[in-house]
This record gives C-alpha cells, sequence and structure tokens, in this order.
C-alpha cells in the first residue's frame, strides 16, 4: 500500500475536503432557508448542518483576529437590530 494514503495522509488533500465539507453543508443550509424550509425551526433543523461546519474553524487563521470579528458582528447585531432576546 501507499505510505500516508488513509484520511489526512499527507498528500495535502485535507484542506481542501475540509472546505469542500464545510462548504457543501453551508449550501445546504442556505439552500433551506431560501427554500422555506427552515420558516419556523430555523434552529431545530439547521443544527445537523452547523455540526458539519464547527471544524472548518480549523481552517482560520489568526484566531485572535476571528474572535475580535464575531465579538463586534455580536455587538452590532445586539445594539442594531431590535430583537426579542
Amino acid at each position: 500500500g501507499r505510505r500516508g494514503a488513509g484520511p489526512g495522509g499527507g498528500s495535502g488533500g485535507g484542506p481542501v475536503r475540509l472546505a469542500a465539507l464545510a462548504g457543501a453543508a453551508l449550501l445546504t443550509v442556505v439552500v433551506a432557508d431560501v427554500s422555506g424550509m427552515s420558516k419556523a425551526e430555523t434552529e431545530r433543523i439547521w443544527l445537523p448542518f452547523l455540526l458539519w461546519l464547527v471544524p472548518a474553524c480549523a481552517l482560520l487563521g489568526g484566531v485572535r483576529g476571528w474572535l475580535l470579528a464575531q465579538a463586534g458582528l455580536a455587538l452590532a447585531v445586539n445594539h442594531l437590530l431590535l430583537t426579542s432576546w
């Protein structure tokens, strides 16, 4: 057998496969939202797909920058949009 031919076997295809998996999950969530399938129970329907997006965080660089961006977005949503929560 080939050396390193298993999952993440050193061929450099791991990040590409992870990006493809995350892209497919994100596309599924977008299609569900646009089609109206997830109109009333968004969180419950999206939850299985969002689990596939979490590993995509491994592809992000500059953790502090992303954390700052997330905090800024959360504060912007909280202060600029009228939410019931």
